[in-house]
């Protein structure tokens, strides 16, 4: 049996396992309907228990739990706890991005990627350079250089005499999105001007009797491309690997799978030379149709250099619908460099455009209350970002009717049930794969790092809600952080704006201290309760307001 194709295989958005409690849906739900006043299912906790129990019951520390609910039209505060402490948003940060890149950028932008040459051509030769440029393509895929290597052979050109360049200047190169979070994830790759498919390799593995073979290549639907600046094989006899992967530091980048490791397998791998990798798989791909070209240099673009192809991306407001909905940091990352970018006049680090980016929130609302507010990335990958539940909710007030290209925020965000603790659809933990658009609900498969299995809209519903409460927004999940942030109609009808953040940073810094390794902390159990929780509170809103 082959590696999976890239709809089949699965890598989560988020920083957190999904798993399945013990705990019964029926129960669940009995305790998330009763902080909201609802009559619980037979069997359910007593109809006493309020948000303070809840807290209590799922032993959630009350001093971690923050949130405020406005009314959408005045602005007033219908509810609040702790709405001006110092959160971590994880990725509900998102919607703040998407909006400032619809705002400065527009939802009509496109990133133009672009081949230029330099030289004359003859007999097949081109006696110049051969130049690929990045314009910070948040969806950049394999299958969009094919057109670029057909212009190619359509001026006759079959080898490079000079060299192989690739320009991604446009804005500084990352290894990262956070250097002090685990780097061997996918959802923590390199970030780059010239990124491709989502910055991610597929490094699969078959079993044939004792021996056990593994390969790595550059992957989307459409076409696997192998590489060779980034090597796999089998690790030596007797390596531990929680993940049954081993990253080998130094040199060329090699990635090992134990020896025993089952039958067959695969995962996605971060790239972290993100420009490299991208020319490294357009050479790969055009020796495949023909056309010889050196290796890949970094270098700028040579003056005088002719346009041979190029590549527009989908409409701003695309790439925003799809990051939004499958919370894909690379993405994220992306397009906030290209706006700052923009907004500068020169290429910003990303802890540079983090800062740029609260700057900017802040000259929209010049008489709002900032502080504390710190953003460290776009994607929300860092718990150095901090921000209160009413700086998040006054924000996403002041853009609630803002229309990009006729749609409003709501119309981007995903609809969220607060039910048993899941998202309506689970978008929110899966990344689209490379070349994949949005599937439907009933494609939506498994998308957690432990392979538990989503539920998709084929699941057993949640506590019923009536067709009037509506909630959709923003979650987001860091090792004991998660949030929830967004829009609700409520059970009269009410428009309100809100934010939910729980930030445990206590139950954190214990498991450090006990001298858990980062990727060992495992606080699914946790993650599940908070869901509860947050949950809870949701519901608390829509019915009483």
């Amino acid at each position: 049996m082959g590696s999976p194709g890239v709809r089949s295989a699965r890598a989560v958005a988020g920083n957190e396992p999904v798993v399945r409690q013990p705990w019964g849906i029926g129960a669940v739900a009995g305790l998330v309907a009763l902080t909201a006043g609802v009559a619980p299912a037979a069997g359910a906790a007593p109809a006493s228990l309020g948000l303070e129990d809840l807290f209590e019951r799922f032993r959630i520390d009350g001093r971690s739990v923050g949130y405020v609910a406005l009314d959408a039209a005045t602005g007033a505060v219908l509810t609040a706890r702790n709405p001006d402490g110092a959160f971590v948003p994880a990725s509900a940060i998102k919607a703040a991005t998407a909006i400032m890149a619809l705002e400065v950028l527009g939802p009509a932008h496109r990133a133009v990627t672009r081949l230029y040459t330099s030289g004359a051509v003859e007999g097949g030769v081109l006696n110049g350079d051969l130049i690929l440029v990045g314009g910070g393509d948040p969806e950049l895929y394999t299958e969009h250089y094919l057109p670029m290597i057909r212009a190619l052979k359509a001026q006759g050109i079959r080898r490079i005499g000079g060299r192989f360049l690739f320009d991604d200047s446009l804005f500084p190169e990352s290894r990262t999105v956070n250097a002090a979070h685990d780097r061997d994830v996918s959802y923590n790759a390199g970030i780059g001007a010239l990124s491709l498919n989502f910055n991610r390799l597929r490094l699969s593995w078959q079993r044939y009797g004792k021996s056990l073979q593994v390969r790595i290549d550059s992957r989307t639907d459409k076409l696997s491309v192998p590489v060779d600046i980034v090597t796999a094989g089998v690790a030596p006899a007797g390596t531990q690997a929680p993940r049954g992967v081993v990253r080998v530091a130094g040199g060329t980048p090699r990635w090992t799978v134990v020896p025993t490791a089952k039958r067959s397998g695969a995962m996605w791998v971060p790239v972290k030379r993100v420009g490299l990798m991208a020319a490294h798989v357009f050479q790969q791909l055009a020796a495949k149709r023909g056309i010889v070209l050196p290796d890949p240099a970094r270098g700028a673009l040579p003056a005088g250099a002719a346009v041979v192809a190029v590549h527009r991306s989908e409409p701003l407001i695309e790439a925003v619908r799809h990051f939004l909905k499958y919370s894909n940091n690379v993405a994220t990352e992306i397009v906030g460099l290209a706006t700052t970018r923009r907004m500068a006049g020169k290429p910003l680090d990303l802890a540079q455009s983090g800062r740029a980016m609260a700057d900017w929130w802040r000259r929209q609302l010049p008489d709002g209350d900032w502080t504390g507010l710190r953003i460290a990335n776009h994607s929300g990958l860092s718990r150095e970002t901090r921000i209160s539940p009413r700086q998040m909710a006054v924000f996403l007030r002041w853009a609630r009717n803002r229309a990009y290209a006729g749609r409003r925020l709501w119309d981007l965000l995903q609809p969220y049930r607060a039910g048993t603790g899941t998202g309506r659809k689970r978008t929110a933990r899966r990344q689209p794969q490379a070349g994949e658009r949005p599937a439907p609900p009933s494609a939506q498969g498994s998308g957690s790092r432990t392979g538990g299995k989503d539920r998709g809209a084929g699941a057993r519903p949640g506590p019923a809600r009536t067709a009037a409460m509506q909630v959709r927004g923003k979650t987001g999940t860091l090792n004991h952080a998660r949030s929830l942030a967004g829009y609700m109609v409520t059970r009269s009808k009410r428009e309100v704006v809100f934010a939910v953040f729980l930030d445990d940073g206590r139950a954190r810094r214990a498991a450090v201290e006990a001298g858990r390794r980062y990727r060992q902390l495992k606080p699914a159990r946790w993650a599940w309760r908070s869901r509860v929780v947050l949950n809870g509170i949701v519901r608390k809103i829509m019915l009483e307001f």
